[in-house]
């Protein structure tokens, strides 16, 4: 009789510690109080940020190419230039005396042609009766050619004499606004090498140009003609808009970060953007506007492992019934194992369109659903619909936190 007591208690101790476990998940979840947050109607915008420097579309380098000291310089910066007009002049008494020296040599060219030319004729005619002999007949033609070829030497020579004067006057070739200016009257500047920037000169500062430098990881959302918001320091309230013109196939690598250049064109016909300026850019990568959004805090949500032994059953159905094959199995297959079944990811198999929040039902009870989600901010995400096909409505309230009851 002892016997079967002993086995009657120890039986009890069994079924009681088996119902504690068995129960525990359960109990633990009733005891929760959770935060909601709603799902609302509005408008979501996602974006891709960079900074940039804004800059003229076309800028022109206005140089000399003699070198010598600057006379008289007409312009200085803000000034609005226009074709042909004249920036700068350089200083004449040299480019005056290499004239008059070319112009002598020339002369003296023309003399020397003029003797050779008179004694080649000469001594052609005696040789041909026989007169002289074939090398002095030689060394005349010969003299006469040279004496020729000197001549056009020295025309040349005045020819680039009259040249380096026309370029003393240095005139700029577009319309345009001088944005910087680099040399004051008196000061030399030799053009030995290459051509010594005077001006730069912006074509049309009524439309500009952002160079802005995107991150390899962003650069596969920007597209042309994408439109782009900025603002910049000196008008923090103001935002500005333009359009993706170019992206820039280059690869330039910034701080061990490989990053490639966007060209946005923007219209500054009210005169606000200086080239130089730095913009705070943001791509809009997509917009929509009257949809359903919910908060990521209820997306990012992570339910205790109370709550995903009492809800298992209900992801396993849910899954089942919503979830394509494929997804099915991989869902199924992280939530049946025991490692893998945690609060941080076992939703780590979703597709990134595919996600789902915990909610109470209308009989108060923890429930799921599987959602596909379209554009998506730092705060909020697009509900493109339920994959259940219910309606979506205010009135569900998301689950995106917990509190233990007092």
């Amino acid at each position: 009789m002892k016997k079967y007591k002993w086995l009657i208690i120890i039986l009890i101790i069994v079924v009681a510690v088996v119902g504690y476990f068995y129960l525990k998940p359960k109990l633990e979840s009733k005891k929760i109080d959770y935060t909601y947050t709603s799902i609302q109607k509005g408008d979501v915008e996602s974006d891709v940020s960079s900074t940039g420097t804004l800059e003229a579309i076309n800028t022109v380098d206005v140089g000399t190419q003699i070198s010598g000291t600057i006379a008289k310089i007409y312009v200085d910066y803000n000034d609005r230039v226009t074709a042909g007009q004249l920036l700068a002049e350089m200083d004449m008494k040299m480019l005056n005396t290499s004239l008059e020296s070319a112009r002598a040599n020339l002369a003296v060219s023309q003399a020397q042609l003029n003797e050779a030319e008179d004694k080649y004729k000469r001594n052609k005619v005696l040789f041909e009766k026989g007169v002289i002999a074939q090398q002095e007949y030689n060394t005349s033609r010969f003299s006469y050619e040279q004496a020729e070829s000197s001549k056009k030497a020295a025309q040349a020579a005045l020819t680039n004499a009259r040249v380096n004067i026309s370029y003393a006057k240095i005139s700029s070739p577009i319309n345009g606004i001088i944005i910087e200016k680099t040399v004051d009257e008196g000061q030399t500047v030799a053009a030995s090498f290459s051509t010594p920037t005077m001006f730069i000169i912006a074509e049309d500062l009524s439309k500009m140009q952002i160079l802005a430098d995107v991150d390899e990881s962003d650069i596969g959302y920007i597209k042309d003609s994408m439109q782009v918001r900025f603002t910049i320091q000196t008008y923090p309230e103001k935002e500005f808009f333009g359009k993706v013109s170019q992206i820039r196939l280059q690869p330039i690598e910034i701080n061990n970060v490989v990053n490639y250049q966007v060209v946005i064109d923007i219209n500054n016909e009210g005169g606000l953007l200086i080239p130089g300026m730095t913009a705070n850019i943001e791509f809009i990568t997509a917009k929509a506007k009257n949809v359903w959004l919910i908060n990521n805090s209820a997306l990012r949500f992570r339910p205790t492992e109370a709550m995903l032994q009492d809800i298992k059953p209900i992801l396993i159905e849910r899954a089942k019934t919503m979830l394509p094959d494929s997804l099915q199995v991989k869902f199924n297959n992280d939530i049946n194992n025991e490692e893998l079944f945690t609060p941080t990811n076992f939703k780590k198999n979703l597709p990134t369109n595919i996600s789902g929040f915990f909610f109470k039902n209308e009989n108060e009870k923890l429930d799921f659903k599987f959602i596909e989600t379209g554009i998506k901010t730092g705060l909020q995400s697009e509900i493109k619909r339920f994959l259940d096909g219910s309606e979506i409505s205010e009135s569900i309230k998301a689950i995106n936190g917990i509190k233990a009851k007092k």
